[in-house]
Formats: structure tokens, sequence, C-alpha cells
């Protein structure tokens, strides 16, 4: 029975050793700033997917009568809707005390949209501004410029995005963005089931003030069906995030719905789950 002990206290030593060596690996190859500049990055993506859903799905609204806002699913189902046709402007209201989409992720403020042309006509540009508009308890400023750069109605809608401004996140601290995205939207009869595809680039600094850099190196891919398991992220694609003399390598994964990715840092490779840089809020200040 001593025997018996003795061995079973020396498994459990060494399962605790090898169980410590793997933390030290993990803290090694990630530490808490690495981690959170690849949650606040996914954050990032996040909110960037839904001003381009809210936009799209806006101007969409006024070409069909309205229908497509009745949908539970559409990003605008609980906000007021303003069109100043004359002057070619579109107002998203969300409302000073916001709503929540049926996921519980809220919206405040507003989203103000001028364009040349409809969304889907090969040319159109439309110029995106932010009023107090929150997302999470984010706070999003700036200019998004969304030029449809599609050959002819037949094919996928393409877009060339721009975007230049800030994020400020619950706990005061700001990052900010200068972005230049390809996007190609993959349309299928059930909006549901629309994928959109990104490659690109972008820089900025981080909330604690680091400057950085993102390189697509493998088109990014959004899949609004992974939405109703709230994976609102990307589920396919690779970036390569750059700050300082520090380069990491962001996998996405093959299209699944989940928040899994891959990170790559100096030869070493950890999958993790990503939960995003959201504090939440109730009233988004």
């Amino acid at each position: 029975m001593k025997r018996l002990n003795i061995y079973v206290l020396m498994m459990v030593l060494t399962t605790f050793l090898f169980s410590c060596e793997e933390e030290l690996k993990v803290e090694s190859l990630l530490n808490s700033e690495e981690l959170e500049a690849a949650e606040s990055e996914a954050a990032m993506d996040e909110i960037s997917d839904e001003v381009d859903e809210i936009v799209y799905f806006s101007s969409e609204y006024f070409a069909d009568n309205g229908r497509i806002a009745d949908d539970e699913n559409s990003p605008i189902h609980c906000a007021e809707r303003f069109h100043d046709a004359i002057n070619k402007i579109i107002t998203v209201d969300f409302g000073i005390n916001g709503c929540n989409d049926r996921h519980g992720r809220d919206r405040k403020g507003k989203i103000i949209i001028t364009y040349t042309d409809p969304l889907y006509i090969p040319g159109a540009v439309l110029t995106v501004t932010f009023e107090n508009f929150f997302f999470r308890g984010v706070r999003i400023n700036g200019q998004r410029v969304i030029t449809n750069i599609s050959e002819s109605l037949d094919y996928n809608l393409l877009f060339n995005i721009t975007f230049e401004g800030t994020f400020t996140w619950d706990d005061g601290s700001e990052s900010t963005r200068r972005a230049h995205w390809v996007v190609e939207r993959i349309r299928t009869p059930n909006p549901i089931n629309d994928e959109k595809h990104v490659n690109g680039e972008a820089a900025g600094t981080t909330k604690n003030g680091t400057e950085y850099t993102v390189e697509i190196t493998e088109t990014i891919v959004f899949k609004r069906s992974c939405g109703p398991f709230n994976v609102f992220i990307p589920v396919q694609g690779v970036k390569v995030y750059t700050w300082g003399t520090n380069e990491k390598t962001i996998d996405y994964g093959d299209g699944e719905c989940d928040r899994l990715v891959t990170i790559t840092i100096n030869g070493e490779t950890e999958e993790i789950e990503l939960q995003g840089r959201f504090q939440f809020r109730k009233d988004g200040n």
C-alpha cells in the first residue's frame, strides 16, 4: 500500500509539473498585452462588421420599401430609420437609451449615411459618420467611406472601404484605426446566409498607445449564419499583426462558427478562444 501511495504521489507530481510547464509555455507565448491586442483586434473586427451591416441593411431597407427591417436578424430591427431622398441622407437612430438585438448586443446613438447612389449601383459612394454612436459600450468616431467597385449588377457586390477614426473603450482608453479594405459581399436568397470576404490592411494605436499594423495575408471571412451561435468575428482567414519589432499571426480557422483562433509568435503556436474586449455598461458612457 505504501508503494502504491508513493507511485500515486509521483504521478500527481509529474502531472503537476507538466501542467505548470504548459502554463508557463502559454504565458510566455501570450502575455496579457498580447492577449489584449488579439482580443481588441477581434472586437474592432466585430464593430466594423456591424457598422457595414447597418449600412447595408439601411440601404436595402429603403430599396425594398421597408420589408428587410421586419426580420429580427436585421441589425436595424430596433432602430428608427429616416430617409431624406432629396439630399440623399439616411439616418439610423438607435435612441439615447439604446436598444438590443436578439443576441443582446446593444447599440446607441446615430449612424448617418450620405450617398451618391443606392449601395448596389456600381460607382456609388456612401459616406458614413457617427453621432454619439456606441456599440456594446464602445464609442465609435470617425468617417467610413464605402465605394461600390462592382463591374456590374450581375455579380456579387464589391466594395472599396476606408475608415479613419477612434474607438473609445469602457475604461476610457482609446485606440485609433486607419484602414483600407476591399470587401466582397457574397449574396444569397436569404441574407442570413450572406458572407463577407475581406482583404486589405490597417494601422493605428492600441489602447495603451502602442503603434501597430495589420495585414490580411489570407482572405478574412465573416458569416452571418454564425450569428445564432453568437460568433461575430471572422471564422476564416489569416492576419499578420505587427507592433514594434514583434510579429504575430492570427489564423481564424477553416470556416467553423466558433471563436477559436491559432496564434503564432516567434515560431510558437497556440490555439485560444477569443472573448472580445467588450465592457458592458447600460449607459454606454
